[in-house]
C-alpha cells in the first residue's frame, strides 16, 4: 500500500482543467452514527490535491458527509481512473475557507493509505460518470472553490 498520490491521482486532483474532468464523480464515504457506511459522490469541484500527501475538501455544510466526518475524522475516497480503483484512505479534520465565495464547509485531509485495485482477468472502463445540466455556472463554481481551497 503506498501512502502518498501516485502521479495519476495528484493529476487528477491538482484543480486544474475541471471542465476536462466533469463528467467523472468521487465517491467519498464515512461511517454514520450506526457505524454504517455512508457514500456520497462529490466532484473535482470540491477536492483539490496541496501536495502528494494533503488534500483539501469543500462540502456543502450541514450534510450527513460533513457530520461524519467531523465526529469520526475518517473518509475513503474511491476513485476510477485509467483502468484502476483507488481506494484512498483519508485522516481529516475541518479548516475553515477564508473568504469563501460559496456556502462550504472545508476540511483537511491526509493520505493515511492508497490501494490500486486491478484485476488480472477484467480491465475497468468506467467508473461512476455524471453528466451535468448546466456546465457552465457549475464549473465557475468548481473553479471558484478550488481557488478559495488553495488561500
Amino acid at each position: 500500500m503506498l501512502n502518498q498520490l501516485p502521479p495519476p491521482l495528484f493529476e487528477f486532483f491538482n484543480g486544474k482543467n475541471v471542465s476536462d474532468k466533469q463528467h467523472e464523480a468521487i465517491l467519498l464515504l464515512s461511517i454514520d452514527e450506526e457505524q454504517w457506511p455512508h457514500v456520497a459522490m462529490i466532484s473535482v469541484g470540491e477536492i483539490v490535491a496541496i501536495n502528494e500527501s494533503e488534500l483539501r475538501l469543500s462540502l456543502w455544510r450541514n450534510t450527513v458527509t460533513s457530520t461524519n466526518l467531523n465526529r469520526t475524522g475518517q473518509a475513503t475516497i474511491v476513485v476510477f481512473l485509467e483502468g484502476v480503483a483507488y481506494y484512498v484512505k483519508l485522516s481529516v479534520q475541518e479548516q475553515s475557507i477564508s473568504d469563501a465565495r460559496h456556502e462550504r464547509q472545508g476540511f483537511v485531509a491526509t493520505v493515511a493509505s492508497i490501494r490500486a485495485d486491478v484485476a488480472k482477468y477484467a480491465d475497468i472502463i468506467s467508473g461512476v460518470r455524471i453528466q451535468l445540466k448546466e456546465p457552465e455556472p457549475v464549473i465557475q463554481r468548481w473553479t471558484e472553490t478550488i481557488e478559495d481551497m488553495l488561500k
